[in-house]
Parts: C-alpha cells; structure tokens; sequence
C-alpha cells in the first residue's frame, strides 16, 4: 500500500476513489471501502482511501469531535482491508477554503484522477461542508465519473457511526462498542514510566497516556487483552482507565495489570484491547482497600480468560 500524506504534486494513475474520515474505521466504513475495492477490481484499477487525519470540525472547534483511532492505527486499518493507496491529509485553512466544485475538479479529477467514487449517505465536502450526495452525483454525471452511494448501515436497529460508538465507549457499553465497530476497542501507545506502586503491592503494570483529543471510554476497570510490538503472543489483563483517585495522577491514563508476564515495557509499543467493563473507578479508604479489590480484579480476570 503506499501511503500520501500530502496531496501528490503530479496526478495519480486512473483509480477508484472511496470519501470519508474514516475515523475508526467502522462497519460502515468498511461497507464503503469493500464496495469500492469491488469496483476497482471490476474497471481494473487501484483502489484509492482519501481521508483526513482528523475530522473537520476539529479545524474549527479544536478536540470538539474526540478520536476513536490514531493516525497511524487508522492507516493500518485501512492496509488491513486491502486498499492500494491511502491519501491522509491534514484539514488546513487551504481545505476549509476550498469549494465543493474545486474540490472535486481539482483534488478527486486532476490530482486523485478518479474513475469512480464511493461514499457514504451523509458524505459532504467543500467549503462550509456545502457539498453533498447530490451535488457530487451532478459533478460526476458532468465529467463521466461514476458515483456509489451507501445508504446508513445499521445493527439492532441503531445506524452504524462513530458518535454512537463513542457515545457507548463513554457509557461503558463495550458490546455495543464492538458491534459497531466490528472489532474491540483498543489503546495503542508507548509505555510510560509510572509510579512503581503495583509492582511493591504484588501486581505490577504498565501505563499509557490516553492522548489529549482522544475518546476516553467510561472510567473503570476493564478485562483487557494485550499484544506487544515485534511479538505474536497476547496476553490477558486488567486495565484501569482513569485518573487512579486512590494515590491520585495528573492525567487520565491506561494502567494494565498483564497476566502470566514479566519483563520491561518501558518506551515499548503495546495495543490494549478493552473486552469487558468490570467496575467503576472509584476511591478507596487505604491502599490496603485497594490492593485487595485489584486482586480480587485479577482474579476475575483470570476465570474470563479461560473461557474467552
């Protein structure tokens, strides 16, 4: 897959262009890219994902619209699936300035050199978000270009987007979170060195900063899996997401207690996925308190992951 961070200074060759933010990277999202992937392997050519980094509305209200994935984890995501090419751009004033006819003219024809697009039902573009599904059926019936449009995608009767699945991450409501994401929600990030105080009360762990502009799910505790970079083991855990009340912290974290390991995370890559709400985060009394409800945490998590 070759990937684009800017807008390349010469046209692509011919491809099949699929439009969105695809920020998660959702079962609606995939609708769109199989349907497009469909299409560029009926006409013979690559397939094309132009995307933004974050979305729009973050331009003008900064962290407005939380992020359900990173940069790089949306990119994978999006290689996973089995695009040929990815054009990941930063909104910038130059975007938010474009309008809706220079947008396609000038990005989607001359640079992307698109032969037919695929988006969503609610997809807009151009300046002020004033383009939309019919006006970018009458620009590609103008110049040739063919158009799919999805309609919604829906689960158990609720529209698959990524307000509700970060609505339900908020809300603690990981089955409904991984139903419409179509896989868990996980926390990809370096490990960061913390305050040891696991490893003196017997269950050490490893913590992540959750990055400001982020989703935070529902503070608490969760059943987690782990997985480690440059390995191809996961490993089971708990993990703690929060502000740690008890010995108190300056930043809303993940702090994982990983089953059956030892070794030094430090400045390593780990991806926690979160599989269970167990409890809420709340204060104890004493450290003691706390040691022991985490042991009892422990345990729980061990009997779930037996029968996982």
């Amino acid at each position: 897959m070759t990937l684009y961070s800017s807008l390349p200074t010469a046209a692509l060759p011919p491809s099949v262009v699929a439009l969105g933010c695809f920020d998660g990277v959702h079962l609606g999202h995939r609708a769109v890219i199989v349907k497009a992937i469909r299409w560029a392997k009926e006409l013979g050519l690559p397939c094309t994902v132009f995307a933004f980094e974050s979305s729009p509305k973050n331009y003008f209200f900064p962290h407005s619209v939380p992020q359900l994935t990173d940069r790089e984890t949306k990119i994978a995501l999006l290689e996973q699936l089995g695009v040929d090419r990815v054009v990941c751009l930063p909104f910038d004033e130059t975007i938010a300035a474009t309008s809706a006819e220079d947008f396609f003219h000038q990005i989607l024809c001359a640079s992307l050199s698109a032969k037919h697009i695929v988006c969503g039902y609610n997809y807009s573009f151009g300046a002020k978000g004033l383009g939309n599904t019919a006006l970018l059926a009458s620009l590609c019936d103008s110049v040739g270009v063919g158009l799919s449009v999805l309609p919604p995608i829906t689960i158990d009767g609720t529209a698959v987007s990524a307000s509700a699945i970060r609505q339900a991450l908020e809300e603690g409501r990981l089955d409904d979170a991984y139903l419409l994401l179509g896989r868990f929600f996980s926390i990809r990030s370096a490990v960061v060195d913390g305050q040891h105080l696991g490893r003196k009360l017997g269950f050490p762990t490893v913590n992540q900063i959750l990055s400001y502009g982020r989703v935070i799910p529902k503070h608490g505790v969760y059943f987690s899996r782990v997985s480690i970079e440059d390995t191809d083991k996961r490993y089971f855990g708990i993990t703690n997401i929060g502000t740690r009340p008890t010995v108190g912290s300056d930043f809303v974290g993940a702090e994982t207690h990983i089953l059956d390991f030892e070794g030094d995370l430090y400045g390593k890559q780990i991806e926690v996925e979160l599989l269970s709400f167990l409890r809420p985060e709340r204060k104890f009394n004493s450290i003691e308190e706390l040691s022991a409800q985490v042991h009892t945490d422990i345990e729980t998590a061990k009997k779930m992951a037996r029968v996982f």
